[in-house]
């Protein structure tokens, strides 16, 4: 029994004429009758008493017709979730993100998805950089958002950079360096400043002090926290000045100031990572709503 004998019952059985279930089909009349008298003999039963004027359904015929409906609503429906699941429009999608990327642009991006893309069950996860390659290798997560300490760790990913920013110098209102609209480099010498913990990313960290260290500059580094508002609390305490991306200026706590650095830091990239052999249209949707 397949679909399309069902579909060609249905019309018969609703049009109760061989003629005009043809013509609504889309075909000639001698294969719709070929196909009811072989669905007929794989039941065993008449579904149809035709005479040369009035074609009616039998007992077995109306309660078949129930039947068929069902499966052939069932299987539209099916068709249907395929199609959406296909499209992005259902499914799941599980997303890992860095600090950086939700202090910026991962907020409006999620609200958007999920507005556009109810149906799409979205998992949230917040893990460090050097862990997110793992999970996506493990395929705990099908979408990273993280920075990047080389471009080496990108090379077995399909990945494109979303979003950049550069380094402030974060500072309590009162720090001597407020004086500077844009800090000397030599200004930072002897000075406390708090820099992200280095297990968050250490190719980052290194690059930062290596760069210091080739400028002669000899700041007392600290690595007190492990995020950003922490970082920014203790700026307030008066523990220190600290390198934080620009982004931090969107949320920082009174009695903080920012002043730019005339150093050439590295760049905050954010880039999105996922898996090559393993995009799907969930991804492609989040990217383009990401605005990538």
């Amino acid at each position: 029994m397949e679909l399309t004998q069902l579909k060609y019952f249905t019309a018969v059985a609703e049009e109760l004429h061989f003629g005009k279930a043809a013509k609504r089909l889309h075909i000639s009349q001698p294969p719709l009758s070929i196909q009811i008298r072989k669905l007929e003999e794989e039941l065993g039963v008449p579904l149809f008493q035709r005479t040369s004027r009035v074609v009616a359904l039998t007992d077995a015929g109306r309660i078949f017709l129930e039947e068929a409906r069902m499966i052939l609503n069932r299987a539209d429906l099916a068709l249907e979730r395929m199609r959406s699941l296909a499209e992005g429009q259902t499914g799941f999608l599980s997303i890992g993100f860095n600090e950086p990327a939700i202090n910026t642009f991962l907020p409006s991006a999620v609200f958007r998805f999920k507005k556009r893309y109810p149906e799409v069950e979205l998992r949230l996860e917040e893990i460090e950089t050097s862990m997110q390659f793992d999970a996506l290798r493990n395929h705990q997560i099908q979408l990273g958002f993280l920075r990047p300490s080389t471009e080496k760790e990108l090379e077995e990913f399909s990945r494109r950079l979303i979003f950049s920013e550069h380094y402030l110098l974060a500072l309590p209102e009162k720090h001597p360096l407020r004086r500077y609209e844009t800090v000397p480099p030599s200004a930072l010498n002897g000075v406390e400043l708090l820099i992200f913990a280095r297990r968050v990313n250490p190719g980052i960290f290194d690059k930062i002090v290596q760069i210091m260290n080739h400028a002669k500059i000899r700041p007392r580094i600290r690595q007190d926290a492990g995020n950003k508002l922490t970082t920014l609390a203790l700026v307030r305490a008066g523990v220190g000045a600290a390198l934080v991306p620009e982004s931090c200026r969107n949320n920082a706590p009174s009695g903080v100031i920012f002043r730019t650095l005339a150093l050439n830091l590295p760049s905050v990239d954010i880039y999105a990572l996922w898996q090559k052999d393993r995009e799907n249209e969930c991804v492609a949707n989040f990217l383009k709503l990401a605005g990538c």
